[in-house]
């Protein structure tokens, strides 16, 4: 505010458009003003310029959170799809029975490579998520550091604590006799399943929360892509060894579960590919500075 009039509405700009175009403008300003141009309409214009840069931050914004709920999306349709592939995969060697997955891998290669497929979906996805979850990591404990935010510390335990747990819980459960073993592992496998949640939970907590750098966010859609990508393989997987399932064993075989599944896989894999576009669809271009007229 000090600053001579008309150059002092420079304050009613967005600070990191001032930090940016600040100086240059206000050399602008009072050249126009040493020169004679009259201060009424120059103040209008830098109103309406002012009005303009916060109309394009906002935008800005808006297009950051964008980008953010689409990881959001892609994480929580991977959990989903990850948990579901895990069971189903699980069972595709002994599927509806021992003696018929054999009968069937037999006389159709594409079941067993469907497991193998569902398999390497994982390893592929696993892998991406942790690649991303190092430089998120790092920026969010440089960002809990600065702000003094200790929550966002025990965020971030959250889900290393969760599974540490739930391990030693399933080692527990191994030594156990057979009637409370069954239990105590059904009750395990729902509180695993409620620990997948909360970390996923924390995790998107401190997406939310913390401020990242853009080779961070790069890395995020990268490995965000490679889980969609994954999914998408998955999902075809998933209908193909359907398709040669009931090719093998005939169409009265029992189908309920592999189009349970299906569902599932296809319409988490949708809405992180839709996400991924959504977010994709327009990409923010800088501002340019406005002029006084």
């Amino acid at each position: 505010m000090s600053r001579s009039w008309p150059a002092a509405l420079l304050i009613a700009y967005p600070p990191d458009w001032r930090d940016r175009y600040g100086d240059e403008l206000e050399l602008l300003v009072r050249d126009l003003r040493d020169h004679g141009r009259n201060p009424v309409p120059m103040t209008f214009d830098l109103l309406r310029g002012a009005a303009a840069a916060w109309r394009r931050s906002r935008r800005g914004f808006t297009m950051s959170e964008r980008s953010r709920q689409a990881l959001i999306t892609v994480l929580w349709s991977w959990v989903a799809f990850a948990a579901t592939a895990a069971w189903f995969g699980h069972d595709l060697g002994i599927y509806p029975s021992r003696s018929i997955a054999q009968q069937i891998a037999g006389a159709h290669q594409l079941v067993p490579d469907a497991y193998h497929v569902l398999f390497g979906v994982g390893i592929a996805g696993l892998a991406a998520t942790v690649i991303a979850a190092v430089p998120f990591a790092l920026d969010a404990a440089r960002y809990a550091r600065a702000s003094h935010r200790n929550s966002v510390f025990a965020l971030m335990a959250v889900p290393p604590v969760t599974a540490g747990l739930w391990l030693g819980g399933v080692q527990l459960a191994g030594r156990a006799d057979s009637t409370s073993g069954m239990t105590f592992a059904v009750v395990w496998l729902l509180l695993g399943l409620a620990g997948i949640a909360a970390s996923t939970q924390a995790v998107i907590s401190i997406v939310r929360t913390c401020e990242f750098s853009r080779t961070t966010w790069r890395i995020g859609a990268g490995a965000a892509t490679a889980v969609a990508a994954a999914m998408l393989v998955g999902t075809g997987a998933t209908i193909v060894w359907g398709l040669a399932f009931r090719a093998s064993a005939g169409h009265s075989a029992g189908t309920s579960g592999w189009l349970i599944v299906m569902a599932i896989m296809a319409v988490t894999t949708a809405r992180a590919v839709l996400a991924l576009h959504a977010s994709r669809r327009q990409s923010p271009t800088p501002a340019p500075a406005p002029a006084v007229a």
